[in-house]
């Protein structure tokens, strides 16, 4: 099976998605659901499947908006994100969560199974952590809806990665996910970055930060690699 590889899912519903599957080279130490921005399956998100693959994970990346337009991937400016937010807006939470679990459902037959978004994804995979039961653990990056999302408990431990310096995100929000995670059963461990913006792991934005990206990357799968026992 090769790397990149195309194939379909049916969803809950039986709608047929396309996602990319990222395979190892040697045996995978779990699975990763990952779930794309607005923008769509850019060249970033197909870039950290593929570095996720290498560091000896199977990736999973549904296309989350064929739903409703296929083969979306927006440049990241202005028309872009209004694109997106426009995409995002007409898909809802429903669908999406509702997607990526039966994708994962497939995994979990034989994998530990953990979901992984950014921005929208990222929120995406914080309300799937909360509407199932299915995930051994959840990365969540600078998800901007995180803070809109305390009315239900967590089912698998959670690790969310923000910026300080993103306006999306401010710090009154980004405190009340921390007051949040104290009242948890499972372990939601929130991390700030200093000097980083809103996509600091995106290496096509202008707010790409190395330092944060690095290091969030290092802590997420030493999170996803620790037991749960």
């Amino acid at each position: 099976m090769n790397k990149n590889k195309i194939s379909f899912f049916n969803s809950a519903d039986d709608f047929s998605i396309p996602y990319y599957e990222y395979k190892p080279e040697n045996k995978e130490k779990s699975a990763i659901v990952m779930i794309c921005e607005i923008f769509g399956i850019t060249d970033h998100i197909h870039n950290f499947a593929k570095l996720l693959s290498e560091k000896g994970y199977l990736v999973f990346v549904p296309d989350i908006f064929h739903r409703i337009e296929k083969n979306v991937n927006l440049e990241y400016n202005k028309e872009g994100f209004e694109k997106g937010l426009f995409l995002k807006n007409k898909l809802g939470w429903d669908y999406p969560i509702m997607d990526i679990v039966a994708l994962s459902s497939m995994l979990k037959q034989n994998y530990q199974v953990s979901c992984l978004g950014f921005c929208y994804g990222g929120s995406i995979a914080w309300r799937a952590s909360q509407k199932s039961f299915l995930f051994d653990k959840a990365i969540c990056y600078y998800g901007t809806s995180i803070p809109d999302f305390l009315d239900k408990k967590i089912n698998n431990p959670a690790m969310v990665h923000f910026g300080k310096l993103d306006q999306g995100i401010p710090e009154d929000r980004i405190i009340k996910v921390k007051q949040f995670s104290k009242e948890q059963q499972h372990e939601v461990i929130v991390h700030e970055y200093e000097e980083a913006d809103h996509g600091f792991n995106c290496e096509h934005r202008k707010s790409f930060n190395e330092v944060a990206s690095k290091s969030a990357l290092r802590r997420s799968l030493e999170f996803i690699d620790k037991s749960n026992d």
